[in-house]
Order: structure tokens, then C-alpha cells, then sequence
């Protein structure tokens, strides 16, 4: 791990990882409804999100998403989601799995 830290982690905030986490999977969409060319109605109905909701995404407001959120929302833009668990001699993948 290097040593670079987060200003999340500079500000010694109690939920500082999970901060970091939220910033860099919404980045993540946004950075795709950027790079897809999305207006935020169109962006709206692939995400299944009301216009203040789209708006609060693409205004990167953190505390309106849950890692769980957002990681909905980067499955719905059709890439694989899962959380990957590693320590103590044990590696294992939990992927995302969507209600049919």
C-alpha cells in the first residue's frame, strides 16, 4: 500500500473508507455518463433514477448514495460488480447479483 492518502483520511473522518469508496464508484458513473454522451434524462431511465437523484449524481453529492446504490448503478451501466475479500490465507469474489 503506498502512502498517499485521502483527504477523507487527512480529515481523520470515522467512515473515511467507506468516503473513499463512494467517491471513486460514483466517479466512476458519472465518468460514464460523461463519456457516453447522457443527458441527465437519458441517464435518468438507464439508471432508474428520478431527475434529483440524477442531478445529486452528477453533482457528486456522496451522502445521497449508498455503496450498495452505487454499485447498482455501475451493474445497471452493464459492467460486473463484486466486492473481493482477502486476508488471513482466504481470497474469495462476492459478485453484485441483481433481483430478476
Amino acid at each position: 500500500m503506498d502512502d498517499v492518502k485521502s483527504a477523507f483520511h487527512e480529515l481523520a473522518l470515522p467512515d473515511a473508507d467507506e468516503l473513499l469508496v463512494k467517491a471513486d464508484l460514483l466517479r466512476f458513473v458519472t465518468g460514464e455518463i460523461k463519456k457516453r454522451g447522457l443527458t441527465q434524462k437519458a441517464a435518468g431511465d438507464l439508471l432508474d433514477l428520478d431527475q434529483p437523484n440524477v442531478s445529486a449524481l452528477v453533482h457528486e453529492k456522496l451522502g445521497r448514495f449508498s455503496v450498495q446504490k452505487l454499485m447498482a448503478l455501475v451493474a445497471r451501466l452493464g459492467f460486473a460488480v463484486s466486492i473481493h475479500v482477502e486476508g488471513g490465507g482466504v481470497a474469495f469474489d462476492v459478485p453484485l447479483r441483481r433481483a430478476a
